[in-house]
């Protein structure tokens, strides 16, 4: 079997990595005492072990995809959960990787924000802010306020014996609401580009949808960013002097005026320059962001809208942006899960199971009151907003790294876990819709699972054939 270069990459990384740590002097050698052999041994099976887990999710679910429609990098987000689940916490320390971090999250939301450009916006059929607005919006509330009133109003105590102080207080209560609101609300448009792959898709449904999709979440990074204004920390934890408007001011005014200041370095000659210049660009902003404990999310959309509009090589920068956003969506997935803490367990469990029933019927309900007085849209629109995506892990992450309490955890679980749930079903879901909807029939005529070619048909029925669309059990 053939090595493809990247994989060849990787490999050689994981080598020279094991190589390098297993040479490292370890804390106790700085200090003075002999070599830790125990501590340099674990570490480097650890790292073997994730190598070889690496591996067998790198062959094993690709065709896991193929098969059953699975949304690339959910292996990675359940590598890093498991990771942190082994893994002491003195061990495993993601502090320094917080740049990283940093540069992942701000690509997510640089990416998003560089997808508000005029010739976008002119493509969206009609209905699509309508159909977006509806779904993010009554999702997110329902979750959100459904969340806080369960804790403020003491249920959380009399059925788990958490209160409010128990879960960091009444600050991060609501904040942690307003986020877990927020991750019920996001949605992707990855199942939309899976299916495309394998299927030739006719009509406008899929395009409407992940019109609704992309411009829902855009405005759904803005809005959260206000959580940072509106609970904004000091590192003790008390609120800082200045108000959340001053705040809020702040955190969008950096995006916009960062946006013009870096639009005539942007573009480069070239893929290789505009990749480094955006690379500088987005780890000045998001570090910029973090150092204020505001969100780079929102700092970077604003700063894409910008890019995208301002300067002339708009289009060339959402390319490169584009395709260097595949490594750094899987980095953020796996960071995200080794920084998951233990949360408390009944309550997570159960906060975790209402949030995905809860959004589900939230969805439900916001098809119908869309479709409301739209001659012939469909009134189950939600079976293509079920895939939570990067956008829910990068708010999920964001919002672990600034805050820090038991609810934090609680709601970073829930989200992390919902995403794998529907990460893993939503393409599926998806599908059957385009099915039921007439817009797909058919497999790619080069798809990989058409193996035995169809029969022949004679000449004497040709004229009496009636193209027929697919039931579910014939598209598998």
């Amino acid at each position: 079997m053939r090595v493809s270069s990247s994989l060849r990459s990787v490999l050689a990384t994981a080598v020279l990595a094991l190589v390098g740590l297993a040479l490292a002097p370890t804390r106790a050698f700085a200090a003075g005492g002999g070599a830790d052999d125990g501590t340099t041994l674990t570490v480097v099976l650890l790292l073997l072990g994730v190598a070889g887990a690496y591996l067998l999710a790198h062959f094993v679910v690709d065709q896991l995809q193929t098969r059953f429609l699975v949304l690339p990098g959910v292996e990675y987000l359940v590598l890093g959960l498991l990771l942190a689940a082994a893994v002491p916490s003195d061990v495993l320390d993601l502090t320094s990787l917080l740049p990283i971090i940093a540069l992942a999250t701000g690509w997510t939301g640089l990416l998003r924000g560089m997808g508000l450009d005029k010739d976008t916006r002119r493509g969206w059929p009609p209905h699509t802010m309508r159909i977006a607005f509806v779904h993010h919006a009554l999702a997110g509330l329902v979750v959100g306020i459904g969340f806080w009133l369960f804790v403020a109003f003491g249920w959380s105590e009399f059925f788990f014996g958490l209160d409010v102080e128990a879960l960091g207080g009444a600050d991060d209560v609501a904040a942690a609401a307003f986020v877990l609101g927020c991750c019920a609300a996001a949605e992707s448009a990855e199942p939309f580009e899976l299916l495309a792959r394998r299927y030739p898709i006719e009509g406008d449904l899929a395009k409407f949808l992940e019109g609704a999709s992309r411009f829902g979440d855009l405005l759904l990074l803005v809005v959260f960013g206000l959580v940072f204004c509106i609970w904004h920390p000091r590192p003790g934890g008390a609120l800082q002097t200045l108000s959340a408007t001053e705040w809020g001011a702040i955190q969008f005014g950096l995006g916009v005026i960062l946006g013009f200041l870096f639009t005539p370095f942007a573009g480069g000659e070239n893929t290789a320059q505009r990749f480094l210049a955006m690379v500088g660009v987005i780890t000045f902003t998001s570090g910029a962001a973090f150092f204020l404990d505001l969100s780079p999310l929102s700092t970077n959309v604003l700063l894409g809208i910008v890019l995208v509009n301002a300067a002339k090589a708009g289009k060339s920068i959402r390319d490169t942006v584009t395709t260097s956003a595949k490594p750094m969506h899987l980095l953020l997935l796996m960071l995200a899960g080794a920084l998951w803490q233990p949360p408390p367990f009944w309550l997570t469990f159960w906060t975790t199971s209402a949030f995905v029933v809860v959004r589900l019927l939230a969805k439900m309900l916001g098809s119908a009151i869309a479709a409301w007085g739209i001659a012939g849209m469909r009134k189950d629109l939600y079976r293509g907003f079920l895939a939570h995506g990067e956008v829910t892990v990068a708010m999920a992450i964001s919002f672990q790294v600034v805050f820090e309490s038991p609810v934090v955890d609680v709601v970073y679980t829930a989200a992390l876990v919902s995403t794998v749930i529907h990460d893993v079903g939503a393409p599926r879901v998806l599908r059957s819709l385009l099915v039921d909807a007439g817009a797909i029939r058919r497999e790619h005529a080069a798809s990989p699972r058409v193996s035995v070619p169809p029969p022949s048909v004679p000449p004497s029925s040709t004229s009496d054939t009636t193209p027929v669309a697919p039931s579910h059990e014939e598209i598998t």
